[in-house]
């Protein structure tokens, strides 16, 4: 028999203790995080925790025949299991860290190291090595006494892994969002609440987590491009962020970063030369553009066909989509002539006698027009605002 059940069956009979509701229900492995207990239900006295006391609190394995707090405090105890089932364990707050707030309040900070340097549970409240979560009872007395203390309050709380990041796949995504990624890790369980992630400071959606908690699926949202973004994971266990990929600062251990590309795409993609259609494209920051009738060569924003990559100065297209409409932020329209002369790709006047051929071409969006814009020494323009993924070939049906 253990001696959580000796103890309890031993101990005097008493009231029933008060069931105490926790700020924080889940926590990380080795422990540190400081939790708030309030007493809940009918007829929970005021004085619960009398003024000029300070509580004892203990961390009380569940497992086996044990479910719940002994009626008295008991001795501090190794932790130990068999697979991931735990077969023993208390772990005692020291009295430095807790604290009464009220007869019905105490906070205290969940052991990360041993009680008062006594080496029994050198490494806190922790999770043993098979174990990817344990519940716990939290037992609070009115003193340490394994003889005659007296059980005033309980409650559960789980324990978690700390998460870590150790892969993103893939590790970009198109600026207009909805990339489906695979975050490879620990800890990512969810517990009471759901996992929240965002990458450059944009939340993840639709979250699924794996079973084992190692690894979860999401999907990203729509951000301007950029490169060296940081993924945060925040779980039950604490937050993780991919500049700290291991949730160890002592550890020099490399960032895992994230790049969201200047992407568009594009409805119907193809097209027969000589042929005049409205064109639907999908991106992101086309409400910050301004399109107006007017010379491809304006320094406002186009839209061009281009063979290869733009360039302002001698790869500018061989067509403009015009008459431009923004629909939101994230969708345009506009309309695309290739049944008119090929355009100059050094200075966009059409070139009499031309057409426009077969070939595979990127439909870019520039925010300037203008030749030579964003090319050069000390040039301040940045044509291109989404200028890959849209590729548009022209060819017979």
């Amino acid at each position: 028999m253990s001696a959580l059940l000796v103890a309890a069956a031993g101990a005097p009979a008493s009231a029933a203790p008060a069931a105490m509701t926790l700020s924080s229900p889940a926590g990380p492995s080795g422990g540190g995080n400081m939790v708030v207990g309030t007493l809940t239900g009918a007829g929970v006295k005021a004085t619960t925790f009398p003024a000029g006391t300070l509580p004892t609190v203990q961390f009380q394995y569940v497992g086996g025949p044990v479910s719940g707090c002994a009626a008295i405090a008991q001795e501090m105890a190794e932790i130990s299991a068999e697979g991931a089932v735990a077969t023993g364990g208390v772990v005692q707050v020291s009295p430095l860290d807790v604290r009464r707030i009220s007869g019905t309040r105490i906070a205290f900070k969940v052991p990360s190291t041993d009680y008062l340097g006594n080496n029994i549970n050198t490494g806190g409240l922790v999770l043993t090595e098979d174990q990817i979560t344990a519940k716990w009872n939290v037992c609070v007395y009115d003193s340490d006494s394994t003889a005659n203390s007296s059980l005033l309050a309980a409650s559960t709380y789980t324990l978690v892994r700390r998460p870590t990041i150790t892969s993103i796949v893939p590790a970009s995504s198109p600026a207009s969002g909805g990339q489906t990624i695979t975050v490879n890790g620990t800890g990512f369980t969810a517990v009471n609440t759901p996992i929240t992630a965002s990458i450059g400071d944009v939340p993840l959606t639709d979250i699924e987590v794996a079973p084992n908690g190692a690894s979860f699926t999401a999907t990203t949202g729509p951000r301007a491009a950029g490169s060296g973004l940081l993924l945060t994971v925040t779980t039950a266990g604490g937050s993780v962020n991919s500049i700290d990929p291991d949730n160890d600062i002592n550890t020099n251990d490399n960032p895992i970063t994230f790049e969201y590309s200047n992407g568009v795409r594009v409805l119907p993609n193809t097209a027969p030369a000589g042929s005049v259609l409205t064109v639907y494209l999908t991106g992101v920051g086309f409400s910050q553009l301004t399109f107006v009738a007017g010379p491809p060569t304006s320094n406002n924003a186009h839209i061009f066909l281009v063979a290869g990559a733009y360039d302002a100065a001698n790869n500018r297209g061989v067509a403009e989509c015009r008459d431009v409409t923004v629909l939101n932020d994230t969708e345009l329209v506009c309309t695309l002539n290739l049944a008119g002369n090929r355009l100059s790709p050094t200075t966009s006047a059409p070139l009499p006698n031309t057409t426009i051929a077969d070939n595979a071409y990127l439909l870019t969006v520039v925010s300037d027009g203008g030749l030579g814009a964003g090319s050069g020494p000390g040039s301040q323009a940045n044509p291109s605002v989404v200028s890959t993924g849209a590729t548009f070939v022209v060819a017979p049906y």
